[in-house]
């Protein structure tokens, strides 16, 4: 365990262990989800990859397409959550004009990769056209794996806190997700720049629920990129004006958003994704706001002190962290697989014990 005096008193410490490279070239590498059973997604440009084992024990990967009528294609595949025998799949488009002077001038930034320039390319676009977003469901107990279930369209399934339907006209950019332990709320993030920037909480249960997405809550002074559901409290990661932020909002007993509160923050820097434990969190960040200089994984307590960090050559722009609960074909329990959108890859980093111990432990 990483003792109590090193947490308050030193500066955080470097994270010592193996690093592997799983796969690589999967086109603009996105999110990731691990789920009970131990099966691996990562989403990216063409749709959702499944990480399979060869028989020669390397890993080989099986496209799952977005095949949900009226969904627009092609479009951004961002943010994964798994519950049970569904996974759940975040996808945006930008309406871009076509007007020959805009296509010159931007990319189809709904393929583009996501670089500092590309990322830059999609804040104007957002900024200035219409962009809407989908929710999809796959069943994983079907074959082949598809996913063709529709669970909500933003904005235009969306109803304001007092029930009055939102204007078309709102931006909403699907980016990270999560859903609640019961599999019945999923907490989206829009990710889209302005002052529309906001967390929704959509309905999960497709089986005759009428019930309207909503805004949930808007975390005060940041756009949220990254979300998890852990107990009854929502974090999320988020870019300010000058810092990245690391943030909580209560879920309360009727299912609406306490206050939201700011852990910790992270000048000139990009939180993108981030996963939660008992102590505390790993946060993906993703690089800093020129685009120059790599990206690392904080290993951050409850409170918000950095305890560690992750820094190699091998990871240049972490987008997306999960931690191993149990035992896979590619990790043990305690291992921290990673999505670098650098050459697309995957990573395995398998911590020293101290580290292994901290992630895994049961008690804050």
């Amino acid at each position: 365990m990483i003792s109590f005096y090193t947490s308050l008193l030193s500066r955080p410490q470097a994270s010592n262990g193996t690093l592997t490279t799983l796969c690589r070239d999967l086109p603009n590498a996105e999110s990731l989800v691990l789920t009970d059973s131990q099966r691996l997604f990562v989403s990216g440009r063409e749709g959702v990859y499944e990480l399979l084992a060869s028989p020669d024990g390397s890993c080989h990967t099986r496209l799952i397409p977005v095949a949900v009528p009226g969904v627009r294609m092609p479009c951004m595949i961002n943010g994964l959550a798994a519950h049970g025998d569904h996974l759940y799949l975040a996808c945006a488009y930008v309406h871009q004009s076509e007007h020959p002077l805009v296509k010159a001038l931007l990319d189809d930034v709904n393929s583009v990769e996501q670089t500092a320039t590309g990322l830059l390319q999609l804040y104007v676009a957002a900024f200035t056209f219409r962009v809407e977003s989908w929710i999809v469901r796959c069943d994983l107990r079907r074959t082949p794996l598809a996913f063709t279930e529709y669970v909500a369209q933003l904005p235009g399934d969306v109803a304001s806190a007092e029930q009055r339907a939102v204007s078309l006209t709102d931006n909403i950019l699907a980016n990270g997700i999560a859903i609640d332990a019961k599999g019945e709320s999923i907490y989206v993030a829009n990710s889209v720049p302005g002052v529309a920037a906001a967390i929704y909480r959509v309905p999960a249960d497709l089986a005759g629920n009428t019930r309207k997405a909503m805004l949930w809550c808007r975390p005060a002074g940041c756009r949220p990129n990254g979300l998890e559901v852990h107990g009854n409290t929502l974090y999320y990661t988020g870019d300010g004006t000058a810092a990245a932020v690391l943030g909580s909002v209560p879920i309360k007993g009727d299912g609406s958003a306490g206050t939201s509160q700011v852990l910790t923050t992270s000048p000139l820097e990009i939180f993108d994704d981030l996963t939660t434990v008992a102590q505390g969190f790993v946060v993906a960040q993703f690089g800093d706001r020129k685009g120059l200089g790599a990206g690392a994984l904080h290993f951050i307590a409850k409170g918000g002190r950095r305890l560690g960090v992750l820094r190699r050559q091998e990871i240049s722009k972490p987008c997306a962290v999960a931690v191993a609960k149990g035992a896979g074909r590619f990790h043990t329990a305690g291992d921290l697989l990673i999505v670098d959108k650098h050459q697309g890859r995957v990573l395995v980093f398998a911590p020293d014990e101290p580290w292994r111990n901290w992630l895994l432990s049961r008690t804050a």
